[in-house]
């Protein structure tokens, strides 16, 4: 993904980037203010310089082409209006007029809460802005021109409103949230008294993370990004003071019912977004750093020496030194034998380096030339000054061996203490991942247990789905799907082998039927293509196509479907196509199993060589299609089959006769009716007509309608 982000260099815009580096992302910072050549290294990201004059923000922003564009503007993490702040509405205005030949470029804009101004509740995003303040009319117009250009130009577009941003560093003099809280905490705020309002300040690295989702789902609309701990402006300036250690200030407090406050419910359930960092413990555990502002200072000239110039007045110093003490040793027998010069030379390259080497060399040869009384010009042959010539190629050679070794020496030291440093920092940074998400880890858990959705819910799932009847796990199934998913659209179709017809098994309600009780799924190649491979499909409502069509797949093959017609738009996330994937995962483990048992007792429930059931079975399943009828399900009746003929054949041409979702069984007498599901009494005319024709009689009886639950139940 490529994004381009349009801010200042602020904590926000290095959590900003330092998240889309490390997910692969290609970043473009683009800033009216300048950005030191250390930092960008360190960012590693693309840094543009942007005027609103002539033409280089434009060919800028073309040559980028970005895919994303993130706008925050230059006061962002402020939160005092200065005048400065009409340059961003000017520049947002300039940038959408740029990227306005782009019909699939994404643009995401960061307000703030401040649009809804003082609220007696938390304001959503349907509560129309009514700003206090001039900051607060600043976003406001940004968000108007937002509007205007996405609905002439087509654009995607997303608001994130944020509430009051904070982060780990605080420094004194910043005019964000914590930078003036501790700058009038420390200085001793004096004059008119602060509100006493409540607050919701934000994390950066949260608000990061909301920006991320809403790209990563590509979300359209207005979505509040504030924290879920409330925590109120007087209670914040006394933990400051107590972070500080500073003694009490006495701030005047004017007491308000003023809030600020915004409900951040919508985020999080579209995007699964969650809040973990509170304020109020942050600086109770002391986890918020503070950077005092040093006090300016004229510089003086010194008159400092350059370190080259030092250097070689030390050489010089220490070869005074040697010299002399060569000169005055001469005449000593015993001190004349010491290679006052060689150890000169040895100690200037171990200590000075490679150059004062090469001088330390020049100045031992003509210290030596002149105690040998010796001029180098008079040398004509080497044999005659073998000795003076080799005693200066000594000291050439130990001043470069020693020299060059001791530099290679040193700069492996230097690169084994840099590798160490970035090594630490790596580990340092390794440390922090490892405590976030360890602390994001046991918040999830926490929040699952303690959950009405969480363990307790998925356990009662799986025990209604732990049956042996495939008709009670189809009748469990819709109730269980309208709970998870939120909906009251759910109904359940039989598949027939080699055949496009499904039949209606189990619906929710009228409106959760797609064709009536049977459905052609010829007229929905693409649905009828998902079926066939076992595969959940979304569905393209502007197609009049169900929301969600999920298939149970039984051997390899689809044995019944799943159909949500509809979904609440809160519904429509991630999280909840996963969800729907899981529970079919353990609907084809409750149905094959439940198949699998139907097989292994079959000479128990049919009679042998029919399709025909048994008086007990016959009955469970009639207890059953009445247990469905109760919670009006599907509706049920059951007929007696009359005719001339012999049982076996009015067996065999019954069943020609019947649907799938219908099922034959006899009582003790011998007697042969037909369970008919999904079809009620005043429905039975056509199937009447049906078994005339071949000769039989199928009347509605009364005979069953006296039974009672029994151990059949739930079998």
């Amino acid at each position: 993904m490529k994004t381009a982000y349009i801010g200042t260099k602020d904590q926000l815009a290095e959590a900003f980037i330092e998240r889309m580096n490390k997910e692969g992302n290609d970043v473009y910072f683009l800033s009216a203010g300048d950005l030191k050549k250390r930092s960008a290294e360190r960012w590693k990201y693309r840094f543009y310089k942007i005027s609103l004059y002539g033409d280089s923000y434009r060919k800028t922003l073309q040559s980028i082409r970005p895919d994303w564009v993130v706008f925050a503007g230059t006061h962002f993490m402020d939160c005092i209006y200065q005048e400065e702040e009409e340059e961003d509405v000017t520049l947002l205005t300039r940038t959408l007029q740029i990227l306005s030949d782009r019909k699939d470029v994404h643009f995401l804009l960061l307000s703030s809460t401040e649009v809804y101004g003082n609220t007696e509740e938390k304001a959503d995003e349907q509560q129309a802005g009514m700003p206090a303040g001039e900051r607060g009319m600043r976003f406001v117009r940004e968000e108007q021109l937002l509007q205007i250009y996405g609905r002439q130009y087509g654009f995607h577009c997303a608001v994130i409103r944020s509430s009051q941003l904070y982060a780990d560093l605080a420094v004194e003099g910043a005019e964000d949230l914590l930078g003036r809280g501790f700058t009038e905490v420390g200085i001793g705020r004096k004059g008119t008294a602060l509100p006493n309002d409540i607050m919701q300040p934000l994390h950066v690295s949260d608000l990061v993370d909301a920006v991320k989702r809403v790209m990563d789902a590509e979300k359209q609309g207005v979505y509040n990004a504030v924290s879920s701990f409330e925590i109120t402006r007087k209670r914040l300036y006394e933990l400051i003071r107590q972070r500080l250690d500073a003694p009490d200030t006495k701030i005047q407090w004017e007491e308000t019912d003023r809030k600020s406050i915004a409900d951040n419910s919508r985020l999080k359930k579209e995007t699964e977004w969650t809040d973990f960092h509170r304020l109020e413990d942050q600086l109770a555990e002391g986890r918020i750093s503070y950077e005092a502002r040093a006090a300016e200072r004229k510089r003086k000239r010194t008159g400092r020496i350059p370190d080259a110039v030092q250097k070689t007045i030390e050489n010089i110093v220490v070869f005074v030194i040697f010299f002399a003490v060569t000169y005055m040793s001469a005449p000593h027998s015993l001190f004349s034998q010491i290679e006052w010069l060689t150890i000169y030379v040895i100690l200037i390259s171990v200590f000075l380096g490679i150059r004062q080497s090469a001088l330390a060399v020049i100045m031992a040869s003509a210290a030596y030339l002149f105690i040998q009384d010796l001029n180098i010009l008079s040398m004509t042959n080497f044999y005659s000054y073998a000795g003076s010539v080799l005693k200066i190629m000594e000291f050439v050679f130990l001043g470069l061996i020693v020299s060059y070794t001791t530099d290679m020496l040193r700069e492996e030291v230097r690169d084994t203490r840099r590798e160490l440093l970035m090594r630490e920092e790596e580990y340092e940074e390794l440390k922090t991942i490892n405590d976030e998400n360890v602390m994001i880890k046991n918040e999830y858990e926490e929040r699952i247990l303690d959950s009405k959705s969480g363990f307790p819910k998925l356990y009662r799932v799986v025990s209604r789905l732990m049956v042996l009847q495939p008709e009670r796990i189809f009748m469990e199934i819709v109730h269980i799907v309208s709970e998870m998913v939120h909906t009251d659209t759910v109904a359940v179709y039989r598949v027939k082998e080699d055949s496009p017809y499904l039949r209606l098994i189990n619906a929710l309600n009228e409106g959760s039927v797609q064709e009536g009780k049977s459905w052609n799924l010829s007229a929905y190649p693409d649905i009828q293509a998902s079926v066939s491979a076992g595969e959940l499909y979304q569905g393209d409502v502007w197609k009049g196509e169900p929301a969600v069509v999920l298939p149970i797949l039984y051997q390899g093959k689809c044995v019944s479907v799943i159909l949500i017609k509809t979904l609440p738009y809160t519904s429509q996330t991630l999280y909840y196509v996963n969800l729907l994937k899981t529970l079919s995962l353990l609907l084809r483990e409750a149905v094959g199993r439940a198949l699998d048992h139907e097989e292994l007792v079959r000479e128990d429930t049919y009679i042998q060589g029919t399709d025909v059931m048994k008086p007990a079975p016959f009955r469970r399943n009639i207890l059953l299609a009445g247990e469905r009828a109760e919670k009006k399900l599907a509706e049920y009746c059951v007929v007696q089959i009359t005719g001339a003929d012999n049982f076996e054949d009015r067996c065999r041409k019954a069943e020609g006769r019947l649907r799938t979702t219908d099922c034959l069984g006899t009582d003790e007498d011998g007697n042969l009716y037909a369970l008919l599901n999904n079809t009620g009494t005043g429905d039975v005319e056509h199937l009447r007509r049906r078994f005339e024709e071949c000769g039989m009689a199928a009347v509605v009886t009364t005979t069953f309608e006296d039974l009672e639950e029994t151990e059949w139940k739930g079998f």
